[in-house]
This record gives structure tokens, C-alpha cells and sequence, in this order.
């Protein structure tokens, strides 16, 4: 079959099963729909921005290591207890008492595993019967740095409470391990990490990832939050594992927690 010139560009388009080209035309001119005004949307309150807005508020410098830590938050986060308005709760700042535990935690017995399990003694002493407390110590003691700097971390992102909460919950009641980073990374996404986040590359919002191979903390914020708390428990002479500071002055121990007189009176 022979191919003239008229006809060789149809039956290329026809065997590459392609269309010719046709003369391209400009589309009409259509302008461009108005922008829509959004209203702004207000950003996360950080964790130094929100301190500074509570600083009427009474401060609870604890070591969320301690048993003490556990028991101030049945009696100021848990409803039935006194002062559980959230005007009238302490904005909690986590400390670093001196320890003899490792920074990767305490494992067998020990010196410092038969203190805390004197603090624990006391605690259940003075507990009421609705507040569960374990019968020992767990297995593993964690060192009070990144238990801190995870707290921190949250604070940081505006999920203080929520994260402390956790924490003080898998320890005393689960006997977990909550200064192991691979432990922290399991149990914080559920309240650190939401579905509707955009992606940011903020591990700590994306993975719940907030202290380092190295059990430190992630962000500079954190680190500076972890130095104001130290420096201010510092400033009181370093009291005891939990210290409610207030307009009376600083109170340790059972007299920093609500219901302190009736318990006595017990």
C-alpha cells in the first residue's frame, strides 16, 4: 500500500492511536472568585505563655517520682476531694530531687528503692480508703530527669494535666517504667498526638516522641521550663517532694495537700 504525503500524518495518528493536533484556542477570560475572608484562628497556648498567665495561681513543685506526686494528684485532680475547682488547683512544676538511681532507673534493691518504700508506707498511712495506692514500689525506679522533661515537653504543648496524669497513672497503678523513652513513646499519643494535626515535623505531636534516646528533653522550651522549676525549688531550700506554694508560704509534705487537717484528726 502506498502512502502519499496527504495522507502519511492520518495514519501515524491512527497507529499511535492519537488525535491530530487541532488549532489551539485561548479560553474566555474568567475572573477570579473573590478570596474569602477567614477568621483567624487562635494559636496554641504554649506552656511558658499559659505559666505566665497563672501566676495568681498557687504553685506544686513535685517530683513525680514520688509517691507524694501520686497522692496530690487523687486529692487535686480526682472529683470527691477538696479544691477541685480548676481556679482552685496548683499549677504543678516537676523538680529533680538529688537521687542515687541511674538515669536509665533503678533495678533491684538498693538504698534508694527501701527510701521510697519508707515515702510509700507513709503515703498509704495517711491515704483515705478511696485512694488506691500500690502495696510496693514498682520494679523499676525511674530517674526523676526524663520523667521531668517529658512533663515539660506537654506543658509546652498545652497537655500538662493530661500528660502528668498518665504518667502518675502508668507508674503507681501499671508499675511501668515512665523514664523509658520507648515506654513514654507508646502511652503519650493517645493524648498528644490528635488525628486533624498537619505535619509539621514536630515528633512530639506527630509520635508522641518527647525525650531522647538520651532521656533529655527535645525542645528548648522544655529545657528552659525544666530550669525555672529547678531554680524555684532551689530558691526554697530544696523542701520536700511535694511543696504547695502559696500566699501562706511554702507547705511540704501532707500539709501542701487538701483535706491535710482531717486527715491528722484521723
Amino acid at each position: 500500500m502506498t502512502i502519499t504525503a496527504d495522507h502519511a500524518e492520518d495514519v501515524f495518528h491512527r497507529r499511535h492511536n492519537t488525535t491530530p493536533r487541532l488549532p489551539i484556542t485561548a479560553p474566555p477570560f474568567r475572573a477570579a472568585p473573590a478570596r474569602q475572608r477567614r477568621e483567624p484562628v487562635p494559636a496554641a497556648t504554649s506552656g511558658v505563655t499559659a505559666l505566665h498567665r497563672e501566676q495568681e495561681r498557687r504553685l506544686l513543685l513535685a517530683d513525680l517520682t514520688s509517691p507524694w506526686a501520686y497522692l496530690a494528684h487523687l486529692r487535686f485532680d480526682q472529683p470527691g476531694h477538696e479544691n477541685t475547682e480548676a481556679t482552685e488547683r496548683p499549677v504543678w512544676w516537676a523538680i529533680q530531687p538529688p537521687t542515687g538511681r541511674p538515669l536509665v532507673g533503678l533495678r533491684g534493691p538498693g538504698p534508694e528503692r527501701e527510701r521510697l518504700r519508707r515515702e510509700l508506707d507513709a503515703v498509704r498511712a495517711v491515704a483515705s480508703e478511696d485512694e488506691i495506692l500500690p502495696d510496693d514500689v514498682p520494679a523499676v525506679l525511674p530517674h526523676p530527669r526524663p520523667v521531668a522533661a517529658a512533663f515539660a515537653e506537654a506543658v509546652d504543648l498545652g497537655r500538662g494535666p493530661q500528660v502528668r496524669a498518665l504518667l502518675l497513672r502508668t507508674f503507681w497503678l501499671e508499675g511501668r517504667d515512665i523514664g523509658d523513652p520507648e515506654v513514654l513513646r507508646r502511652i503519650l499519643p493517645s493524648v498528644l498526638v490528635d488525628d486533624g494535626y498537619p505535619c509539621t515535623g514536630d515528633p512530639r505531636r506527630e509520635w508522641g516522641y518527647v525525650v531522647s534516646p538520651q532521656r533529655q528533653p527535645l525542645s528548648n522550651a522544655a529545657y528552659h521550663l525544666l530550669e525555672r522549676w529547678q531554680g524555684r525549688w532551689a530558691e526554697l531550700g530544696r523542701p520536700g517532694p511535694v511543696t504547695l506554694v502559696g500566699p501562706e508560704g511554702p507547705r511540704s509534705h501532707l500539709e501542701a495537700l487538701p483535706g491535710a487537717t482531717a486527715t491528722h484528726a484521723a
